[in-house]
């Protein structure tokens, strides 16, 4: 990795993550979904079918085109966020889900204690976005949390810039465990410990 430089760990003011201000979102507005490739979609909550056969909609309505069934109850479901559309069963909450399909459930058909279900961001909330700067020159971003993993892309030089919006745990980097997924300039997964963090993982920054 190399030496560190006089660069210091600066310290970065707290963020607050996108999904904390889904309760604050009244529930009688009805609005369109934000497009998926522009949300987190690592590690997005799981939740299972109430039903043993679930329909999933093309919009968060069901007289959308189905896309696809979900057949047995208990199937797991990844879902992305929550939006309002068209009452279903007494209820206007919807999922957007990225698998087994992509598209949109009912609450209705989902196991949870409440809706939208707790941890889960509204579909409108943007999407998490933290900026830092490299330590050291031609920074490497891999494929995954290792240095063992192939390389994606570098951090030129020192201060070059890098757009993160979360973190996992993999291999230690100078007694540093905590990796962040970088979206550019390119993506994968860069080791905090070379990044101007000023503690890791930094505060209001999603587990991926």
């Amino acid at each position: 990795m190399g030496a560190f430089t006089a660069w210091q760990r600066i310290a970065r003011p707290a963020v607050v993550g996108a999904g904390a201000c889904a309760a604050a979102i009244s529930l009688a507005s009805s609005a369109a979904a934000a497009p998926a490739s522009d949300r987190q979609q690592a590690g997005g909550p799981r939740l299972q079918t109430l039903f043993a056969s679930v329909r999933v909609f093309t919009a968060a309505s069901d007289h959308a085109a189905v896309k696809g069934r979900l057949q047995g109850s208990g199937t797991g479901v990844s879902v992305l966020c929550w939006t309002t559309g068209m009452d279903y069963k007494g209820t206007p909450i919807w999922y957007e889900i990225s698998a087994p399909y992509s598209g949109y459930v009912a609450a209705f058909t989902l196991a949870a204690h409440f809706a939208p279900a707790v941890g889960v961001p509204h579909c409108l909330a943007p999407a998490f976005r933290e900026q830092f700067n490299a330590l050291e020159p031609r920074l490497r971003i891999h494929t995954s949390a290792t240095t063992a993993a192939s390389v994606t892309g570098y951090l030129g030089g020192i201060g070059s810039k890098v757009r993160i919006n979360c973190y996992v745990r993999g291999m230690r980097v100078l007694g540093d465990a905590i990796w962040y997924h970088a979206v550019s300039p390119a993506a994968g997964y860069v080791t905090g410990r070379l990044l101007n963090t000023g503690g890791d993982p930094v505060h209001g920054v999603p587990h991926c």
